[in-house]
């Protein structure tokens, strides 16, 4: 008369043990190795590049450097990559009969840089021209400097062209161009190289990672702030999408970082900074919390100068597949 309930009670604990076993938290994930690096150093402005247009665009180099000359600011170095991102952009639009900063993808002027290795920052100017007879009739050299002239007739506050080819931080230029029929496209595609070299992940990262970044400054440069700006995934834009849009300006800034005050220190809004920059050396790291483009522009100044104004030094891509 006693087995029954005996051997209820073997089957009551065996189901409360497989419960409290089918309870129990998952194992947790073990962590993700911090992600490889890249470390790029100034032989990044050496790209090799057969450039098949190098002639024509030596005579626009030559003549963006005399303008410079004639306004006080330093004269340029020529940039390969820059050049090599300029004549993918101009092929695609004379192809597809587009025009502005935008490709048919929906990639800005800084997205096809830093997908194409470049991590210093970055500026455009795009001229097109399109005959009506469809063919090309000029030297292609006189339609550069023709594109090129018109932007520097611009006149205040309707000079961002002008302004941007007078620039004196910029170090470098690179100019793309492409002939298709009677579709002339050309960009003049300034960088500003201002960090001996830069280190960022080696590949895509996933959500729930962090994204490391470090750099050196040239001599006489200091890190004061650096931005972390992003985008979500471009989509593909229609031609009339193209044409309607203008002028172009980086992502939207997600996470503003600050150097780290001594001891004692404290920002006005609140906190000693969140980074360490010393000797024209920083590090730093961010989490990654979308799918998409992330971007790490340093603002600069001048190492031991007053409070003057700040300029972006980089735009360093860091990309996150989600």
């Amino acid at each position: 008369m006693t087995a029954a309930p005996q051997n209820a009670c073997a089957r009551c604990a065996l189901f409360l043990l497989l419960a409290a076993a089918g309870c129990r938290p998952p194992a947790p994930e073990e962590p993700r190795p911090p992600a490889p690096l890249v470390r790029l150093g100034l032989e990044r402005t050496t790209t090799s590049y057969e450039d098949t247009r190098a002639a024509d665009k030596r005579v626009l180099f030559e003549r963006i450097n005399r303008d410079r000359e004639a306004a006080g600011v330093p004269a340029l170095r020529y940039e390969a990559r820059a050049a090599l991102v300029g004549d993918a952009f101009c092929l695609d639009a004379a192809l597809s009969g587009s025009w502005g900063h935008w490709d048919v993808k929906g990639r800005a002027p800084y997205l096809r840089w830093g997908l194409a290795g470049g991590v210093d920052y970055h500026a455009e100017n795009v001229a097109s021209f399109s005959s009506s007879s469809g063919r090309i009739d000029r030297p292609l050299r006189d339609v550069l400097l023709e594109a090129h002239e018109s932007m520097m007739a611009e006149r205040p506050p309707q000079d961002g062209h002008r302004r941007t080819i007078l620039d004196p931080l910029f170090t470098h230029v690179g100019i793309g161009l492409a002939a298709v029929g009677g579709e002339f496209r050309m960009t003049e595609e300034f960088t500003r190289v201002a960090l001996e070299w830069i280190e960022l992940p080696a590949a895509p990262l996933r959500k729930g990672d962090w994204a490391r970044f470090a750099g050196r400054t040239l001599p006489d440069w200091e890190v004061g702030l650096v931005e972390i700006r992003f985008e979500p995934p471009p989509h593909p834009l229609s031609l009339s999408e193209l044409r309607r849009r203008g002028s172009y300006r980086l992502p939207p800034v997600v996470r503003t970082l600050r150097p780290r005050l001594p001891l004692g220190g404290q920002y006005d809004t609140g906190g000693r900074g969140d980074f360490v920059e010393k000797d024209g050396r920083l590090a730093l790291a961010f989490p990654i919390e979308a799918r998409g483009h992330y971007f790490v522009v340093c603002y600069l100044r001048r190492r031991g100068g007053g409070p003057e104004a700040m300029s972006p030094g980089t735009a360093a891509l860091v990309i996150s597949e989600g």
